[in-house]
């Protein structure tokens, strides 16, 4: 059903109730609710005084991986290199049409649970070719109507690991897909690393396109490219075009270097993304006690100004046995793991899946705001904090205008 207006609503950054008017799908106003109105039009939808926000955004997702937990051996060790090991044979036998499957039964989970905007990373390597690519890219056409889903091209098993993969990547953008991966940690040596995320940028000059690196995604403190990254970011020039993803080492420097490497980031204006659900169980498993927990420095950069989002990344495979596409659950694991437990913070991780992870997928006009798309959300809670805290699934989930039945 089209809208013409939501009444009686709380808003994240407003006090009182207020409504918003529709008109073509966007915002036309946002007036103080009346309370004394004991009526309204079929058009409009009285939220009862529950919150209203924008649509969430899962900025880091691998949509050809999830749910193939069934067809995966069980990752014993539950370490990121027996799951790239167990995929690795898993995707040689994968088709386009298994992808597109599994990956719609995950974009319809997210979408059910308030999410509008997806950017999903998609293994390029040669042991794929571009079955899971075009099993993705089915996927996203047959939902183009419901939210917005971007794809990065995903070199799994590296770019001199794997020399063919660049050429994968290539034939992957010009197919549809929107931004150029990498992995550089995955390589044999520092250097062959180095030399991975140099053909990075070079594919991404090439190509004009964005970048989304996972990025020494390990405990180990002598992981070092993410300063690489910043580096390369300023030289070519790519400042406020590059992603780093996961950046867990981070969390293993000593205080001084990741001083120097955080200011790195700020400098090259480079986003960063954690994923907490993926990132606590994966990362700290060589360590007895103390444990890591595996996230990067997440309140540190948000200081320095960086833009961080956090994202679901697994559903059910052999990288987390878990996952569900409710990206509420990564602020409140955020919120936990990061001790962000004020007010203030827990709107900071709320955002982290919703406005700032937009801002990380380079959308515009994602806000409640007079003129922008009428992409809403209505919760049955009344402030971020109880949202965060109780996580519900939304009551109406709203695309330009018109409630979409998830």
């Amino acid at each position: 059903m089209e809208l013409s207006a939501i009444l009686n609503a709380r808003l994240p950054s407003r006090d009182g109730r207020w409504s918003l008017r529709f008109s073509d799908g966007r915002i036309d106003a946002i007036e103080p609710y009346s309370a004394g109105k004991t009526s309204h039009a079929p058009e409009e939808l009285d939220a009862g005084g529950g919150l209203v926000t924008r649509r969430l955004v899962d900025p880091h997702l691998h949509l050809d991986l999830a749910y193939t937990l069934d067809i995966v051996e069980e990752n014993q060790s539950g370490t990121l290199l027996e799951a790239i090991a167990l995929w690795t044979e898993a995707k040689k036998r994968l088709q386009p049409g298994q992808v597109r499957e599994r990956a719609l039964r995950a974009i319809h989970e997210e979408l059910r649970f308030g999410t509008g905007l997806i950017r999903s990373h998609v293994d390029v390597a040669s042991a794929s070719q571009m079955r899971l690519c075009e099993g993705v890219l089915a996927a996203r056409e047959a939902t183009r109507d419901l939210l917005v889903i971007q794809l990065v091209a995903f070199p799994q098993d590296g770019l001199i690991r794997d020399p063919n993969a660049v050429d994968l990547m290539r034939s992957a953008i010009r197919s549809g897909v929107d931004l150029v991966g990498g992995i550089p940690h995955i390589e044999r040596t520092q250097r062959e690393g180095i030399a991975h995320l140099e053909q990075v940028f070079d594919l991404a000059a090439e190509l004009d396109a964005d970048i989304d690196v996972h990025i020494d995604e390990t405990d180990d403190p002598a992981s070092r490219y993410t300063e690489h990254l910043a580096s390369l970011t300023i030289q070519r020039g790519w400042h406020g075009r590059v992603t780093a993803s996961h950046v867990c080492a981070l969390a293993s420097y000593d205080d001084a270097h990741a001083a120097r490497v955080m200011d790195l980031l700020a400098e090259a204006d480079i986003n960063v993304i954690t994923n907490p659900g993926v990132n606590l169980h994966l990362q700290g498993r060589f360590d007895r006690y103390p444990k890591r927990r595996g996230l990067t420095r997440v309140s540190e950069l948000l200081k320095r100004g960086v833009t961080c989002a956090a994202g679901q990344d697994c559903i059910r495979d052999p990288f987390y046995p878990l996952g569900n596409g409710k990206m509420l659950d990564q602020a409140f694991l955020l919120v936990h793991a990061d001790h962000m437990s004020s007010p203030a913070q827990i709107q900071q991780a709320f955002e982290m899946v919703c406005g700032k992870a937009a801002e990380v997928m380079r959308i515009d006009h994602h806000a409640i705001e007079v003129g922008a798309t009428a992409n809403v959300l209505v919760f049955d809670v009344t402030d971020v904090t109880e949202l965060v805290r109780l996580r519900p699934t939304p009551q109406q989930v709203i695309r330009q205008a018109r409630t979409l039945d998830v």
